[in-house]
């Protein structure tokens, strides 16, 4: 079998500008074209846990900062019975407040979000790690293998972070919302809220609705990163084939393979070519994972800022205290109709759909440069 193997150096047709020299190669094998995309996964052994850590943490901080607002509208949102749009809830809540009303909780939120976001990446790669171990030891293919590691490793690294971060994401929604029609408690400032909860409702005010969160995040990440790992390799496979043919309708008339793969070192990690990969497999995964569990986050949303009436501070009606989740969508649907189980849904997009996207970006990057043995190029 003749196999020929020429470098694409100085291979420059206008679809593949960005594509680096050094992650291809074309390829005539058996005389026949196919595309091949590989994706080199770096095992949490392989990494430098404090350098990795660090960097994701940071990352989380600094996006959540800067979609904080979005947080602070969808939750407006999702207490409310009757709402408008996104911007006229927006500007209710600033004509209440100012513009600090779309930074209320912050501080608290993010005292949540450092130790939840270290604890989730942990869980993450330990969990996928061992899975997708044990898995290829009980005979699966290596792509089942990967899948089946994300989606627990996901699940897993979710239950975990949700337990850390439940206490002050109540804290900070009850801040959020405060000033709003229906509300009843005035709170000074996180401390406060926090000591007002305990006394008025136990330590259990400050895990209320826990079950509701567990059954948002837990099914979110579990699916965000099952369907993440699947999309790379088919959005991978379907570009590979597109520059295949960019490459013969562009003067490249051989047929050929192309082979894309990250085992090389870059800089950056990636070029825009993985990049697209990536990012675009984040978003779609994202929306995916928002649409399947937006019913269930309503829910919880109303019960961790429920007021005692048995409503929410803004209004939205709560089933009677005590009712289960089923309960509470039955509610939900019964006085305001199947669509006040998509509130907050464009919110969620607005927030977790640029958040999935440099968070995957910042992930795979980190990976990278976190890499034990791996040195640093400037």
């Amino acid at each position: 079998t003749a196999r020929l193997e020429t470098s694409v150096t100085g291979f420059r047709a206008p679809l593949l500008q960005n594509l680096h020299d050094e992650a291809a190669a074309m390829i005539i094998h058996d005389g026949r074209r196919k595309a091949k995309w590989t994706h080199e996964e770096i095992e949490w052994a392989q990494v430098d846990k404090a350098k990795m850590l660090s960097t994701q943490t940071a990352m989380a901080v600094g996006l959540r900062g800067c979609l904080y607002p979005n947080l602070v509208i969808k939750t407006h949102i999702q207490t409310n019975a009757a709402t408008g749009s996104t911007m006229n809830v927006a500007r209710q809540a600033i004509k209440r407040g100012g513009y600090r009303a779309l930074w209320r909780g912050f501080l608290t939120n993010q005292t949540g979000v450092i130790p939840a976001h270290s604890v989730y990446v942990t869980g993450l790669e330990w969990s996928k790690q061992h899975i997708t171990r044990a898995a290829n030891n009980w005979g699966c293919k290596p792509g089942t293998s990967s899948h089946i590691g994300s989606f627990i490793g996901g699940a897993t690294a979710s239950f975990c972070a949700q337990l850390v971060r439940t206490p002050t994401d109540i804290i900070a929604q009850r801040l959020m919302i405060q000033g709003s029609k229906g509300s009843q408690t005035t709170y000074q400032n996180g401390l406060h809220a926090f000591q007002t909860i305990v006394k008025t409702e136990g330590f259990r005010g400050l895990y209320a609705g826990l079950g509701a969160a567990v059954l948002v995040s837990v099914p979110f990440s579990a699916l965000f990163w099952s369907s993440y790992t699947t999309l790379k390799s088919h959005i991978g496979h379907s570009m590979t084939h597109a520059a295949a043919f960019s490459a013969q309708v562009f003067g490249r008339e051989e047929e050929i393979d192309i082979e894309v793969t990250q085992t090389a070192y870059f800089r950056p990690p990636f070029g825009i070519w993985e990049a697209v990969v990536f990012s675009s497999s984040a978003f779609i995964s994202s929306c995916v994972a928002l649409a399947v569990t937006n019913p269930i986050d309503v829910v919880k949303t109303r019960i961790q800022t429920k007021a005692k009436t048995g409503r929410t501070a803004e209004g939205g009606r709560l089933a009677q205290s005590g009712a289960g989740i089923i309960q509470h969508l039955i509610s939900i649907v019964k006085f305001e109709g199947w669509g006040g189980l998509s509130k907050g849904f464009t919110s969620r997009v607005m927030t977790s759909g640029p958040f999935a996207i440099v968070g995957i970006l910042v992930y795979e990057g980190t990976k990278h440069y976190a890499q034990k043995g791996k040195p640093t190029r400037c």
